[in-house]
């Protein structure tokens, strides 16, 4: 069928009543053959989200939403459109009947679009796994494959910044100057960095190293941009609510002694403490309004990944009855201080004037929201964009007040590797 286009019009309900979903389960001999579930069917084409909540495998597509003004101009109709397609429902899942899903960019204002996909496979923490198929007038029959791996990946590779280093560093110390002057607390500086491959990069191979090595995060594929995010901005389902906020950050080493003495250092920096704050308080003040209860720990816990380690607060509450869907909910969060600074204006307004890159869908939302109000929406972060043989990895660091340019330029290699140990196969 031919992809139905719909933008934030009145039209646009009464258009995708034209739709019609079906969403069945899967049962065990289907299973059996996709060894290492529903992720074999995750190939170069496939919209692909895997979380230790949710895994979502999409391909085609029955809708395009498109949000000419960004998430500034609104994204509570997509819920209204879901919700107007015809569905039948034998699971009753989150993230069964008609799903919205893909990625946001960065700047609230830049136009960008949601898939609603011709199909989409997923499967639940408890294994319960399901097809849903959207079609014109009538749901077609599924069509469930597994992802051709037989391409020949790259064996070499060239790396390039998009700045030198020299240039970089002197772009920190002058936020460090204007912090210091009092124009702002906080802004956070994104770096990126270049990979030319000698063939093009096999997305499936990438997203299942991305898998292996970071298991908690969430990961993701929308055409192109790919990641591993380990930072859940909103989660709603039904009326409980979460969100885990990171901002503070240091090295892992291989010894367990070592990175015990790390996370203490970590826990009491005042630098990265305060860098921590900023997001929290920043989150908890806009969920706060929407949630008849909201828990916000008083300190931070560190979250280990595989070569840093995070301050992280995880927050949990009660929705309102009249509380909006999860994508409402994460687009008026988006962008916090832990991907853009405090006060908000002026950090961005630091951003376009000095950062000197087009960030793209980097620090962005990506996730998905179903017609219930239900989804997942994490901080496009740990991420690159491949386009054949290129990859462009970007990386940011928070800057506050005593930062140290060089440490911040450590920072970001650091946080590289996360996307370098699953593009780079030498």
């Amino acid at each position: 069928m031919t992809p139905l286009t719909f933008s934030s019009s009145a039209d646009a309900p009464r258009e995708a009543a034209r739709l019609v979903a079906r969403t069945t389960r899967l049962d065990a001999d289907t299973l059996a053959r996709l060894p290492g579930g529903v992720s074999a069917l995750a190939g170069d084409d496939a919209r692909v989200w895997m979380h230790p909540s949710a895994q979502l495998i999409a391909h085609g597509v029955a809708a395009r939403l498109e949000l000419p003004h960004g998430v500034e101009g609104g994204v509570g109709w997509i819920r209204e459109v879901l919700s107007s397609i015809g569905a039948a429902d034998a699971v009753g899942r989150p993230g069964c009947g008609p799903v919205a899903l893909g990625a946001l960019p960065f700047d609230r204002t830049e136009p960008a679009a949601l898939i609603v996909p011709a199909q989409l496979v997923g499967m639940a923490p408890d294994g319960t796994a399901w097809v849903t198929t959207i079609g014109d007038g009538a749901a077609p029959a599924p069509h469930i494959e597994r992802a051709d791996g037989h391409r020949r990946s790259p064996d070499s590779f060239t790396l390039r910044s998009a700045l030198p280093h020299d240039e970089w560093c002197a772009r920190i110390a002058h936020a460090v100057a204007d912090i210091q002057r009092g124009d702002l607390s906080k802004v956070v500086v994104a770096r990126a960095v270049d990979v030319e491959a000698n063939r093009p990069i096999v997305v499936e191979e990438v997203l299942r190293r991305l898998t292996a090595l970071y298991p908690s995060c969430a990961i993701f594929h929308f055409d192109g941009f790919l990641g591993a995010s380990p930072e859940l901005l909103l989660s709603r389902r039904a009326r409980a609510v979460s969100s885990h906020p990171l901002a503070g950050t240091y090295a892992v080493s291989a010894d367990v002694d070592a990175d015990r003495r790390f996370s203490e250092v970590l826990r009491k920096s005042a630098k990265d403490q305060r860098e921590h704050r900023f997001v929290v308080e920043a989150v908890a003040a806009a969920l706060g309004p929407e949630c008849a209860s909201l828990d916000v720990p008083s300190e931070p816990s560190i979250l280990s990944l595989r070569n840093v380690m995070h301050l992280g607060t995880s927050i949990h509450g009660q929705l309102k009855e009249t509380a909006p869907d999860a994508l409402t909910l994460a687009a008026r969060l988006h962008p916090t201080p832990a991907v853009c600074g405090t006060p908000r204006d002026a950090a961005e307004a630091w951003l376009r004037a000095h950062e000197g890159i087009r960030r793209g869908l980097y620090a962005g939302l990506v996730g998905w929201v179903d017609a219930r109000g239900d989804g997942d929406w994490f901080i496009g972060i740990r991420s690159a964009t491949v386009d054949g043989a290129r990859a462009r990895m970007v990386a940011g660091v928070g800057v506050v007040a005593g930062s140290s340019p060089e440490a911040e330029l450590v920072e970001t290699q650091l946080k590289l590797q996360a996307m370098l140990a699953a593009i780079i196969r030498p």
